[in-house]
């Protein structure tokens, strides 16, 4: 019980230490990794001096954390998964695809580069044998995605260079926690694992089956998502459920339990938008945003509080070996961004990486709780020798601290140096245009509220002046028609159009259309991104034009019917298309809205009709194919209609009852009872008919002749047809 005790107690002092150094660190511009860096080794360093002083309240404070009785590897148990899985679960694989070939190259084979040239390093100085240096190399080579992740998106680094370094940073484990397993096996004599051969086959399955395993995770996790249904509470719930069994199953399988984690968030990310409503989807990112931001807090803290035992012994005669394994690390860095890395661009794997970029990435290679934990790990390993165990623990301790300290301080510095901290001319054109159109608005505001309150109008005058001085407003008038190329500016709005359309789509999820229409408009909205980037209104019209192709299935489905007289499939397949092409089209009138709304005032009257006589296109080419379904099904096109219409009736009601809760207008009784009446009748309405040709039943003729008396149904003729 005492030990319970002094656990939550504990806990609640971490939390507290943690909430002041984020506090100082959004105050600073130290990051917040280095802070908390900092804050361990001084709580160890006082561990260590008050355990002499008063032993007893020491070790009551100190010693569940600091005793080895909690074995290393717990230290991952407990905080990586979480970790992990939130950075994946952030993450728009859409976007990371294109850059899977460079990322994959700085995962694992930049591990390798990097294991090797620590390795004879150290041998060749003779500051240990190649086995050792070669651990030291592999121990030091992971990047902390607690470390990278946050201090790259603080220093506000470009959206690629994060990518590139966020998927290093979640893959590379596996590698080479593969290459410590291999090595220490050498050195504690198990020849059948120290081979090679081994090792490149561990480091395969670890990966690949992690890969498989999570992946399968990911997609059961989702299928799980869209069978809850629009209940946010179990839908959050089953993704707290999934980290640990993953990680842990995982791990007990024979794969690598970290890259499984990173699978199963990957795929949850890309499928999880389309299984949650928007609302539900913000709040679990939220959740989830703040279990990873106070797990990588707290494995920094509680890791470096391990950093004065893990440095006992050292002297200044180990400063020129850390100093050859800082220059050793940097260099394999720079070998596999400049030397292999262009290789990739050459085969057509990735697009080219800048110099600028390259350099940021080699400085920003930190490390920080993993590799201090898989230091940790050979430090508590009795089997290994002494001196390897030292040697291990002091070098990559002190290589973690310069990291974090040299490294982590200066990153911001580095980026600026870069200039990539800068917008390009079209992001700063769009964003001068921004604040002189929020600057209307805000002045409007003054305005009203000083009138509100009666303050003089020399005063609003004063405070509308501060604020254009504030936001830095130029006097002189900004033209965006000047500062942007006509053809620049139509890709820029193309590319926001195709965004605010993608962001739509999953308003029209929890039964109103079925997943696959979802994730395929979803994919699609995707492709018009691209292809608007690339190839401008061409190219976002003829991704926009596929979506209305008939698939591959749906001409096997119409072969089937005709040759082997299955109807079903072709019925199913025409029942998706045409609720995918109602849903298409309730998206592309929003967008209308949205273009004459936000758009217009950003870019200009004429950019506007542009964007206008686009959407007239797509929106008549939409209205064509409905027609002609609508012409061929009848009274069961219609049908399908009338239930998307319910439906979003129902949801815009039960959307209305909650603002109304909000606003104090109504009890929670009055919309709980409120509630259970629109789930049965949300239940009653999912039932989905099928398109095909067979004649109404009674009770459908008559519900269909309510909804549409100008619209007698002809059974007959129907069946004829």
């Amino acid at each position: 019980m005492e030990v319970l005790f002094n656990l939550l107690l504990l806990g609640g002092l971490v939390l507290l230490i943690i909430a002041a150094v984020q506090s100082v660190s959004s105050r600073t511009a130290f990051p917040e990794a280095t802070l908390l860096a900092l804050t361990g080794i001084a709580l160890g360093l006082a561990y260590a001096t008050f355990s002499t002083l008063w032993p007893e309240p020491a070790a009551a404070l100190f010693e569940p954390l600091l005793s080895s009785r909690l074995p290393a590897e717990a230290y991952l148990w407990i905080f990586l998964p979480p970790l992990l899985f939130q950075a994946a679960l952030s993450v728009d694989v859409r976007e990371m695809v294109p850059d899977a070939a460079p990322i994959l190259l700085l995962a694992v084979v930049a591990v390798f580069v990097a294991t090797g040239m620590v390795g004879v390093s150290m041998w060749l100085l003779g500051g240990a044998g190649l086995t050792a240096g070669l651990l030291l190399g592999a121990v030091i080579a992971t990047t902390d995605p607690a470390a990278v992740i946050a201090i790259f998106r603080n220093v506000g680094a470009p959206a690629r260079l994060i990518r590139l370094v966020e998927g290093e940073s979640l893959l590379n484990d596996a590698a080479a926690i593969a290459i410590v397993g291999v090595l220490v096996a050498a050195l504690t004599g198990d020849a059948a694992a120290a081979t090679w051969q081994a090792g490149a086959w561990a480091l395969s399955i670890a990966f690949g089956g992690g890969l498989l395993f999570g992946a399968l995770v990911g997609r059961l996790g989702a299928a799980a998502l869209a069978l809850i249904g629009n209940d946010g509470k179990a839908q959050t719930a089953l993704t707290l459920a999934l980290p640990y069994p993953v990680y842990l199953i995982g791990e007990s399988l024979g794969v690598s339990g970290v890259v499984s984690v990173v699978a199963a968030g990957l795929v949850l990310s890309g499928l999880g938008r389309t299984r949650t409503s928007p609302v539900n989807w913000t709040h679990l990112q939220l959740l989830w945003g703040q279990i990873a931001s106070l797990a990588g807090a707290a494995v920094f803290l509680i890791a470096t509080l391990q950093v004065p035992r893990m440095l006992e012994g050292i002297s200044l005669a180990w400063l020129p070996l850390l100093a050859v394994v800082v220059i050793a690390t940097l260099l394999a860095r720079l070998l596999v961004l400049f030397g292999f890395l262009p290789l990739l661009s050459r085969v057509k794997l990735s697009a080219p990486i800048s110099a600028s970029y390259k350099l940021a990435i080699t400085w920003g290679g930190l490390r920080g709780a993993v590799t201090l934990v898989l230091a940790l790990g050979i430090a508590e390993q009795t089997n290994l020798p002494e001196p390897v165990r030292h040697f291990v623990a002091i070098l990559a301790t002190g290589f973690v601290l310069f990291s974090l300290l040299i490294n982590g301080s200066s990153l911001r510095t580095v980026i600026r140096a870069l200039k990539l901290d800068q917008l390009s001319a079209q992001d700063s054109a769009l964003q001068q245009q921004a604040i002189r159109l929020s600057t209307i608005e805000v002045e409007s505001a003054v305005k009203r509220t000083a009138a509100t309150f009666h303050i003089a109008s020399s005063i609003v005058d004063a405070v509308n002046a501060r604020y254009r001085r504030d936001m830095a407003i130029e006097a002189a008038p900004f033209d965006l028609d000047q500062a942007l190329p006509e053809r620049d500016r139509l890709a820029i709005a193309l590319v926001t159009l195709a965004t605010r359309e993608r962001d739509l789509i999953p308003r029209y999820g929890s039964g109103v259309t079925n997943v696959r229409n979802l994730d395929a408009m979803m994919h699609n909205g995707g492709r018009m991104i691209d292809a608007a980037r690339s190839d401008g209104r061409i190219g976002y019209n003829r991704e926009a034009r596929k979506i209305l192709d008939p698939s591959v299935w749906l001409k096997f489905s119409t072969w089937m019917h005709r040759y082997l007289h299955l109807r079903w499939p072709l019925s199913l397949l025409l029942t998706d298309r045409f609720e995918l092409l109602i849903c298409r089209r309730a998206v592309l009138e929003e967008l209308r809205d949205y273009n004459a709304k936000r758009l217009a005032p950003l870019f200009g009257k004429r950019m506007s009709a542009l964007l206008d006589a686009v959407l007239d296109i797509r929106i008549n080419s939409v209205d064509q194919v409905i027609r002609e379904i609508e012409a061929q099904f009848g009274p069961r096109a219609y049908q399908l209609e009338y239930r998307m219409l319910r439906l979003l009736a129902l949801r815009q009601s039960s959307e209305s009852m909650e603002g109304m809760v909000a606003d104090r207008l109504i009890s929670q009784q009055v919309f709980d009872d409120v509630q259970r009446g629109l789930r049965r009748a949300w239940r009653d309405a999912l039932n989905r008919p099928l398109l095909h040709r067979a004649p109404l039943s009674e009770s459908q003729q008559r519900d269909y002749s309510t909804h549409h008396p100008m619209s007698p149904i002809d059974g007959k003729r129907d069946s004829e047809d």
